[in-house]
């Protein structure tokens, strides 16, 4: 493609870039911007604009070097362009560079303090090095400034489960709820709050719902029921709800033991009969394992 001579102007210039992605041809409009960015009279606004959507379309052709360089140009053109550098701090974020990350969302959130993207990024990027307290405020700052997406309010009740303030933690999880019914996540980090805070009947309803819906989330949600039954004076039927963690990992029946001793070192009247109904199906289980073998010649 030969080299643009004068630019188009900026409208038939965005009206190609459209065309180009609803087209989903990334080669080719990466071809095109290289080619529109050799004009010898872009505006430097548009020049920057060009070099961000140039790296956006070197990430859709996995070249993320290139990528970067192109966010860096737009950067340098217009300094105060909030796209490219979110771009390019999410690829830091992605390549799990988390220190680099925060540094650049951080520059961001300098010229745009109420950026929801950043805030909610900056936020991973202490969550994924455990830095808990930390992160707490980039999500609670997040929500705030976008109050219909669900991400924000379930990362900040992650991150009060994992600081052991779970009443803090129960309205996020709600708020990501109303947003989201079924995700799962929330769900989870719901019923989790909701045994810690002594609402016992609804963390019930919220582990029988993960239950229900399976996916993986049946485990946790076994153990968190059977604690929950267990509070209740219910040692018989939580036994049998952690035996189905057993059915679901053999590695649990060390939880199920470890469990029963724990009881019966807090002196609970729930010990016996716990450790009894463990005890009895786990006989049973072991014995209709060996039966699945071959016979020993």
């Amino acid at each position: 493609m030969q080299a643009l001579q004068h630019f188009i102007g900026e409208q038939r210039f965005g009206e190609a870039v459209r065309a180009f992605k609803t087209e989903r041809d990334y080669a080719g409009l990466a071809a095109y911007l290289t080619d529109a960015l050799a004009s010898d009279d872009m505006p430097s606004a548009t020049q920057a604009k060009a070099h961000n959507e140039l790296g956006l379309a070197l990430l859709q052709l996995e070249q993320p070097a290139e990528a970067e360089r192109a966010f860096r140009s737009a950067i340098e053109r217009d300094p105060k362009s909030v796209n490219p550098r979110f771009n390019l701090a999410n690829l830091a974020l992605y390549a799990r560079n988390y220190v680099r990350g925060l540094d650049l969302f951080r520059e961001i959130l300098e010229i745009d303090p109420a950026h929801a993207g950043a805030l909610h990024h900056a936020g991973l990027c202490c969550a994924m090095q455990d830095k808990f307290e930390e992160a707490l405020p980039y999500f609670e700052r997040s929500a705030e400034a976008a109050p219909g997406v669900m991400g924000p309010d379930f990362w900040a009740g992650e991150c009060l489960v994992r600081l052991g303030r779970f009443e803090q933690g129960v309205p996020h999880f709600r708020r990501a709820l109303e947003i989201m019914p079924d995700h799962t996540e929330s769900i989870r980090g719901l019923a989790i709050c909701l045994y810690e805070t002594k609402e016992y009947a609804e963390a019930l309803t919220a582990c029988d719902t993960l239950i229900a819906g399976g996916g993986g989330a049946e485990y946790l949600a076994l153990r968190v029921k059977g604690d929950v039954l267990l509070a209740l004076g219910q040692g018989e039927k939580a036994a049998l709800c952690h035996l189905g963690m057993a059915e679901l990992d053999f590695d649990a029946r060390e939880y199920l033991h470890l469990r029963s001793r724990n009881l019966a070192e807090l002196g609970s009247d729930q010990a016996e009969i716990y450790a009894k109904t463990i005890a009895d199906h786990l006989r049973g289980m072991d014995a209709e394992f060996l039966e699945l073998l071959p016979e020993q010649q």
